[in-house]
This record gives C-alpha cells, sequence and structure tokens, in this order.
C-alpha cells in the first residue's frame, strides 16, 4: 500500500490537496496529521510520501523534523514534498540541502500535483530497492555497513571493472602523518562523501588509504575536487593523495604509480602529487612528447598553488598557462609583478625564467636550465615556492 500523509492543521489545505491528488487506488490510503508529535506519528504511518504544508514562522520547525527523517534508519527513503503557500526561494535551497525530493506551491494544476506525486513515489520505492540491496551487500560484508562504501576485499577488484568501462581519474587520498590520530576514517570518509557525486565511487584501502574513482573526470578536475575535500575539513587536518587519468592506461600499473605518488606526498605532507609512468626512451624527439611531459608535471601543480595561495595572498591576482610554446605562473599587485615564465627551448632542454618588476625596485631576474630528466614535481614545487616567498617580501603582501 502506497500511504500519502500530509502534514496541516488547515482544513481548507486538507481539503484542497486531497481534491488534487487524484492518483488514489484502492491500494492507496490518504491520511493527514497535525504538526505536533509528526514524526513520532509518521515513524508509526511509514508513509511512502509526505507533504509538509509550510506555514509563516515555521521553517525552522520543519528543518528539524526533514532532519530526523533523513536521519532515521527506518524513514530516510520517504519522499518528502514542501508544499508552499507563499513561495521563498532561500527556503527552497535549505529545504533542498537537507533532503527534500520535490515542492509544489497550492496554485500547482492538479496535473502537477498528480505527476509530481507519481515520480516520488518512485522515487521512494528506487531508494527503498537501494537500501534493500545495500544491506544485502553489507551483509556479505561487500560495503561497510558503517557508511555504505566499498570494503577493503572488494574496492579494487570493483575499482578495476570501473577503469576497463570508463574514462576517469584514480585518487588514493591518505591524512597527512602527523594527524591521523584527529580523525577517524569514517569521519574522513563521510567528509569525501558530501563533496563528491553519488556516481563516483569509494572504497577502504590498507594502511588508512581511500580510494576513489571519478568517473569521466580529467586530472585538472579532480585536483578541484581533492581541494574541495581538503577545504570542507577542520582546519587542522590535512590530508595528501597521488592521483592519475586512466584513459587507455592500464589499471594495476596506474594504482601502483599513484600509490608511489602518495607516498612521495606524504613525505611532504599537505600535497596533491600526479602519478605519471616514467618514460625508459632517454632520447626524446618529438615535440608532443616534450610538450606532454612537460604538461603533466606543470597543470596540476600550477593549479594547485593557484587555489592555495588565492587567499592567502592579500589584494593579489593569480595568473597561470600552460601551452605548448611557453607557459608562465604570474602574481601581481598594486606594487608590481613576478613571473616565471618557461619556455621549451628544444627536445631536451627547458629555460625557466623568473622576473620580479616590483615599484621601487631594479628589475630582478633570474635563470634556470634544466634537462628533461631534471624537470620534476620536486623542482617546479621548490621553484614556485622560493618564487612565492620572495614576490611576498619584495610587495610586503
Amino acid at each position: 500500500m502506497n500511504n500519502i500523509v500530509l502534514i496541516t492543521e488547515n482544513n481548507k489545505i486538507l481539503k484542497f490537496v486531497k481534491s488534487k491528488v487524484i492518483l488514489l487506488r484502492e491500494c492507496d490510503d490518504f491520511k493527514d496529521i497535525e504538526y505536533y508529535c509528526c514524526f513520532e506519528k509518521i515513524k508509526e504511518i511509514k508513509p511512502s510520501v509526505i507533504f509538509y504544508h509550510l506555514i509563516k514562522n515555521n521553517e525552522e520547525d520543519f528543518f528539524n523534523f526533514l532532519q530526523k527523517i533523513k536521519q532515521t534508519d527506518e524513514t530516510k527513503t520517504i519522499s518528502i514534498i514542501l508544499l508552499f503557500e507563499d513561495f521563498d526561494e532561500n527556503v527552497l535551497c535549505s529545504a533542498f540541502e537537507l533532503g527534500i525530493t520535490d515542492f509544489l506551491t497550492v496554485t500547482s494544476s492538479e496535473t502537477e500535483f498528480t505527476i509530481r506525486t507519481i515520480w516520488c513515489l518512485q522515487k521512494q520505492q528506487k531508494a527503498l530497492d537501494c537500501q534493500n540491496k545495500s544491506e544485502l551487500l553489507s551483509e556479505l560484508r561487500i560495503l561497510d555497513e558503517t557508511n555504505n562504501i566499498y570494503t577493503n576485499n572488494y574496492s579494487y577488484n570493483i575499482l578495476k571493472e570501473e577503469a576497463n568501462k570508463n574514462t576517469g581519474t584514480l585518487v588514493i587520498i591518505a591524512p597527512d602523518i602527523n594527524v591521523r590520530n584527529k580523525i577517524s576514517p569514517n569521519s574522513l570518509v563521510n567528509v569525501i562523501k558530501k563533496t563528491v557525486r553519488s556516481s563516483d565511487i569509494i572504497g577502504f584501502a590498507q594502511d588508512f588509504k581511500i580510494y576513489l574513482w571519478l568517473k569521466k573526470t580529467n586530472k585538472k578536475n579532480a585536483l578541484g575536487v581533492l581541494n574541495k575535500i581538503q577545504k570542507n575539513l577542520t582546519h587542522d587536518f590535512t590530508i595528501c593523495a597521488g592521483y592519475t587519468e586512466i584513459n587507455n592506461k592500464n589499471f594495476e600499473k596506474a594504482e601502483i604509480i599513484t600509490n608511489k605518488a602518495l607516498s612521495k606526498a606524504l613525505l611532504k605532507g599537505n600535497l596533491f602529487l600526479y602519478a605519471e609512468e616514467k618514460n625508459t626512451d632517454n632520447t626524446i624527439k618529438n615535440d608532443k612528447i616534450v610538450y606532454k611531459s612537460v604538461e603533466n608535471i606543470l597543470s596540476p601543480i600550477f593549479f594547485q598553488y593557484q587555489k592555495r595561495n588565492e587567499e592567502r595572498l592579500f589584494e593579489t591576482k593569480i595568473y597561470q598557462k600552460v601551452n605548448k610554446q611557453k607557459s608562465f605562473f604570474k602574481l601581481e599587485n598594486e606594487n608590481g609583478f613576478s613571473s616565471i615564465n618557461i619556455k621549451y627551448t628544444d627536445n631536451t632542454n627547458i629555460d625557466i625564467e623568473i622576473f620580479h618588476n616590483i615599484k621601487d625596485m631594479e628589475l630582478l631576474a633570474d635563470k634556470i636550465c634544466l634537462n628533461l630528466n631534471e624537470f620534476n614535481e620536486e623542482q617546479i614545487e621548490n621553484i614556485i615556492k622560493s618564487f612565492i616567498k620572495d614576490f611576498q617580501n619584495y610587495t610586503k603582501c
């Protein structure tokens, strides 16, 4: 039986909604309850769909009710339709964040009421089916019973299968070594789950590591996801990650090099490193290969240092670009600008020019020449860190 419940104390609204929900059949039932102790009554009735009639100055009571519904196992699959008399965008946005299924206004047509109610019945059935399957997978210890992500015994093979079907980015996350006692694995997983999409896959690995598969996501966007995860964590808790884009790349090798990148990141702390397979050919003769090697190093590092320093450097604009001719990373404020310019002079050499053009100072410049074998993440990070520190000293920002 599909139980449909309306929460209201307005008889006019009761008659109005009941007349508009015209899908009722012999196997359906319509009930109304008052606001007082409505959550306890809902637990007894166990409806498929709830209409909640929102009255003025009752928003907080509704939000509290909604949180209880979504945080209780026996009620969290129930579809909830918020019914407005006076539509309010702010209330709708807050309700959406807390998990409403849909919304209507009292001016909506009978067709809207009917179709949206049917949608919500369908969503509730799908959510119930999903919950039942999750419970079964938890009993089989394929899913972790606490947070519904894949357990250590199964996550590797599941990610491998997914990577064989779709392109995407493999990420392996771990907390910094010095902060591991400040957060539980489940707490970290909860932050990750709130940040990523429902279609992304999360699983436990050994040694406090967490696998993350970002389906159809390139490395730049994957880095953006990692930065969001870090931002959503508490201020004193930092993470490291290795990540690699998988596109016609063997998953086993990708997992190995991603783990190695994570290990390097953990030695430094609070770092996300892109994992790239090493080219064993010491004589690189193709310009496209040179550019690709440089891009794989520069793009994630430039993007990461831009995001990390946008708020730290007061009233400073940060520009960065990577292309086939040259790349640059630039800082600029009212006191002047500084720039790192990277040029690929031939197939093996890379020239790095650093300029500081600051008011009331003579132009300061430096030049570094590296061959491709010397050009790596550690070199570039050291150069950027020193460059930013010099800019701060010169401009007093």
